[in-house]
Formats: structure tokens, sequence, C-alpha cells
């Protein structure tokens, strides 16, 4: 997981443990968190299904491309 996510998470077990925030509070950055967990997960797989498409596509080799830009 990325370092960032992690520091976020560190910090939100620390404010929670120092009674910083309400419950309220709590329940709302817990369910924040987690839904920018999902969001970095799913950026993961895209960007590998992306990069898969891209590998894949086929190319045209340099003489055939030349001869229909003709």
């Amino acid at each position: 997981m990325n370092d960032k996510i992690e520091a976020f998470k560190a910090r939100i077990q620390q404010l929670t443990a120092d009674g910083k925030c309400s419950p309220e509070a709590a329940e709302l950055i817990d369910e924040m968190y987690a839904e920018l967990e999902t969001a970095y997960k799913q950026n993961l797989n895209l960007r590998k299904t992306a990069l898969k498409a891209v590998s894949k596509q086929e190319r045209m080799s340099s003489k055939l491309k030349d001869a229909l830009m003709e």
C-alpha cells in the first residue's frame, strides 16, 4: 500500500486514541479512509489493465505505415 495512505491511517489512529475527535467524526474518517483504500486499489488495477491493453495493440511496421501515408 502507498506510504502516504499508511501515514494517514497512523494519524487517524493517533487522533482517535487521543480522543481529539468525536465518535461521529471518527466514524466518518474511517469510512473516508476505507473509500480511499478502495480507490487506490482500483487505480492500480486500472493502470495494470491500461498497460496491458497498450502493450497488446498491434503495431504497424514502418514500411506499411509509410505506404499507407502516401
